[in-house]
């Protein structure tokens, strides 16, 4: 079994109002709430992220982490989405690897929320032969609820981006974070452009047909879990008709240089 999760599925996303008169007028209140949030967030060798890798291998379940409850791939998105970045910073090359292959699953890769706007991003991850792309995002809602938004990041916008199974010839899990009515009362999000109420699930699977393979009775204010099957042997045979960096490709003529480097304060060479 494979399981996948939203962007900053833990603390909690990590929304913050966005509109300039909010900021202005609670800005000590956000300086607080952001600290708040950076003293509760782990680090991936901590108590609790051990204790999420216990639970992975006892009950056979995969993720980044595999069955055996060891965790294989770490990484950061490679630019914090707009108001992410007064608390996220920048991804370094190694956060470029981010497909993994999970034995007895399949060759499982994922992308943040916006990355998946980055058409060079997105095709470096094809290149390492993802089999199961994982597109993890904040809450998002339907653009009628965030009007002065951009229709991109609104419910519509996101599916828009996440799918294109036809491109890339990979199932793909869209996994939404929820935001609580704790959540909206802590950051006074009344009048804010974005997450101004709670809710924003809309999780589901696509085929690879870009069709919505999964079925839910979850509400989009309910944390809950997306159920649904999928035929390995379907990829390989739509990559025969249709393989953007195999046979349908032209690396002779249209390439991507790509440092995947780590890059250290301190190094030895310069």
């Amino acid at each position: 079994m494979f399981i996948s999760f939203p962007q900053l599925f833990s603390p909690t996303p990590a929304s913050t109002p966005s509109t300039p008169s909010t900021l202005s007028e609670n800005s000590s209140t956000i300086s607080s709430l952001r600290i708040k949030y950076i003293e509760s967030s782990f680090t991936s060798d901590s108590p609790e992220m051990r204790a999420i890798c216990a639970c992975a291998k006892k009950n056979n379940i995969a993720a980044l982490i595999g069955a055996d409850g060891e965790i294989k791939i770490t990484r950061r998105k490679i630019k914090s989405t707009h108001m992410e970045r007064t608390i996220f910073g920048d991804g370094s090359g190694a956060s470029l690897l981010n497909v993994i292959d999970l034995l007895g699953i399949a060759k499982v890769g994922g992308l943040c929320c916006w990355e998946h706007s980055q058409p060079l991003l997105r095709y470096h991850t094809y290149t390492q032969g993802q089999e199961i792309h994982v597109a993890a995002w904040p809450p998002i809602f339907p653009h009628a609820q965030t009007p002065n938004a951009l229709w991109s990041t609104a419910a519509e916008g996101g599916m828009n981006l996440t799918p294109n199974p036809l491109y890339r010839r990979r199932l793909s899990p869209h996994c939404n974070a929820i935001q609580s009515k704790r959540t909206v009362e802590l950051i006074d999000v009344e009048g804010a452009v974005m997450y101004r109420t709670n809710g924003g699930g809309i999780t589901a699977v696509y085929g690879l047909d870009e069709s919505q393979i999964s079925t839910s009775t979850l509400g989009k204010k309910e944390e809950g879990i997306v159920i649904t099957d999928g035929n390995m042997e379907d990829i390989t045979r739509t990559k025969h008709f249709l393989n953007t960096y195999g046979h349908y490709s032209r690396p002779d003529l249209l390439w991507i240089c790509v440092d995947t480097r780590e890059k250290k304060h301190i190094r030895p060479q310069c």
